[in-house]
């Protein structure tokens, strides 16, 4: 495959085509859209000899750089022939298919902490707060705030510094701009007073939401959405904050975005659980009446009604040690490649329908959705399942919408397994995130410091959240050091803000800092500029 004579001439045009179009276009982006349209390999050499023979020469390879960063350079390429997802799944942050190539920007692993933050949401509370006592634009109060919670990530000595602030930030402020601004927070009323309340919320999670359903029967999800439970006790890990909680709710139950869960709860048999789930938001006798949300110390926090009468949508995933009596296999299509391209995913999808019954509840479920393989030879990884409505093009929507919540299948498995048995042995003597694990909060200091402090709040939330259990022990300075400093390369678009870190040969975290990028990318980081984070390692 690969070999110049062989193409096809509907292939040789789409080729030229696509590099006339787009100049930048590089071999590796076509391959991966020729592969997308004609389900076939093309080699970059093969490619490169068309352009040569069309006068479009390009040299065979890349440049290092164009290496480490081709799969970001070509997500705007391919998602133009990946199908979109229907006004149901809208709510899914995408890539803008008609957005001009972003340059790209050297960036720092302080990126780690603006995560957190967006899910926090307390520079949005700072913000908030004091938008209607200074008299300047509000894009500039959040660049500013920004920068003044990561300044001390930054020396003004030096030159570059600044820069990776800026590119932090994505405003190009000075430190002094920066600095005139903390002056100017003086003059805000109760100032450190909304700040402290900001930062306490972010101990106040969200551990799991109730489910009620018209018949009186009810569900729990964790608070991160794995899987629906049978009760409220669910790991304290799966816990997020307060401020994801209500995009959840907002997004999920009141936008109707379909509800994307990492996996069915059990192993033999479906929970009934599980059921009531599924045939309450299809509507099979039930329909959602309302939710309760619960903290880490199972505390009722919110108790929120929703107009019923209405169907709403899952996504859920069935692994094929799941259900195995309790499954039938109704249809099943031919499979054809894949590319999930925000973190470089390759695979085969399939059609396939199947029949789920669960003895208790004496009812079954049929669904429809993709079933996935790595390679055509290797059997079925695992199973997409959901109540959405498709056309002819369902395996590669519904990947899309699935894979854009949990991207990293096995390894997620893995940790979900790994966090649930923890918890299974350790139950309520394991630690949460809470006001003890940061006593500075105790008590409040003046305006900066307490900037300071929600910075090293922030670096609790990565260290317990983001990073490996043992680091939750760590101190700042070590997760500054072996984290924050990181060199990385943002690339920002409509859509999405893409960054690759570049750890120094020899680096001894690599490990973990894979994991915090897996982390991250299943917790859909949006920032204030309604883009989607995407970390690549």
């Amino acid at each position: 495959m690969g070999v110049i004579h062989k193409l096809k001439p509907e292939t040789r045009q789409f080729i030229l085509d696509q590099k006339r179009a787009n100049p930048a276009l590089s071999c590796r982006s076509l391959s991966h859209l020729i592969l997308q349209k004609f389900q076939i390999e093309v080699s970059k050499s093969s490619i490169n000899s068309v352009f040569k023979e069309a006068g479009l020469s390009m040299p065979v390879g890349r440049s290092r750089l164009r290496k480490k960063d081709s799969i970001k350079e070509s997500i705007q390429e391919v998602l133009r022939l990946v199908p979109e997802p229907e006004k149901l799944a809208e709510e899914l942050p995408k890539v803008s298919l008609q957005a001009q190539p972003q340059p790209e920007i050297q960036c720092t692993g302080a990126i780690l902490l603006k995560a957190a933050d967006s899910l926090i949401g307390g520079s949005l509370s700072i913000i908030e707060s004091v938008k209607n006592s200074l008299k300047i634009g509000i894009d500039d109060i959040m660049a500013k705030t920004e920068g003044l919670i990561y300044l001390p990530l930054f020396e003004k000595s030096q030159e570059n510094q600044i820069s990776g602030l800026q590119a932090l930030i994505g405003k190009n402020l000075s430190f002094e701009d920066i600095m005139s601004y903390h002056n100017d927070l003086q003059s805000v009323t109760s100032l450190d007073k909304v700040i402290s309340q900001a930062t306490r919320n972010v101990f106040k999670e969200a551990r799991c939401m109730r489910i009620d359903f018209s018949n009186n029967e009810s569900s729990y999800v964790d608070g991160n959405m794995y899987t629906v439970w049978s009760t409220p006790h669910t790991p304290y890990s799966f816990s997020t904050t307060i401020c994801n909680t209500s995009r959840y709710i907002n997004r999920h139950f009141k936008d109707n975005a379909p509800l994307v869960l990492f996996t069915a709860p059990g192993h033999n048999v479906p929970t009934k659980e599980f059921f009531n789930f599924i045939l309450g938001l299809e509507l099979k006798g039930r329909d959602v009446a309302g939710l309760k949300i619960y903290g880490n110390k199972l505390e009722e926090l919110n108790s929120i009604q929703l107009n019923s009468g209405k169907k709403r949508f899952f996504v859920f995933a069935m692994w094929p040690w799941q259900f195995v009596d309790y499954r039938k296999i109704l249809n099943i299509g031919e499979f054809k490649p894949f590319v999930f391209e925000p973190v470089g995913l390759k695979f085969f999808l399939s059609e396939i329908e199947i029949e789920i019954s669960q003895p208790d509840a004496g009812q079954s479920v049929t669904l429809k959705g993709c079933a996935i393989r790595n390679t055509l030879s290797e059997k079925t990884r695992m199973v997409i399942l959901s109540n959405l409505v498709f056309d002819s093009s369902q395996p590669e929507k519904l990947a899309n919408i699935y894979l854009s919540r949990w991207p990293n299948l096995g390894e997620t498995f893995k940790d979900y397994s790994r966090k649930i048995e923890f918890f299974t042995y350790t139950g309520n003597s394991q630690r949460f995130l809470s006001a003890e694990c940061a006593e500075q909060l105790q008590n409040p200091p003046q305006t900066k410091a307490i900037f300071e402090n929600y910075l090293q709040i922030l670096d609790l939330y990565v260290r317990w959240y983001f990073l490996p259990e043992v680091f939750k022990d760590k101190c700042f300075p070590e997760a500054k050091q072996h984290f924050y400093s990181l060199n990385t390369i943002l690339k920002r678009g409509d859509g999405c803000s893409i960054v690759k870190f570049y750890p120094p040969a020899g680096y001894p975290f690599l490990k973990e800092l894979e994991y915090a990028c897996h982390r991250i990318n299943e917790r859909e980081i949006i920032f204030a500029d309604s883009s989607r984070l995407w970390c690549l390692l």
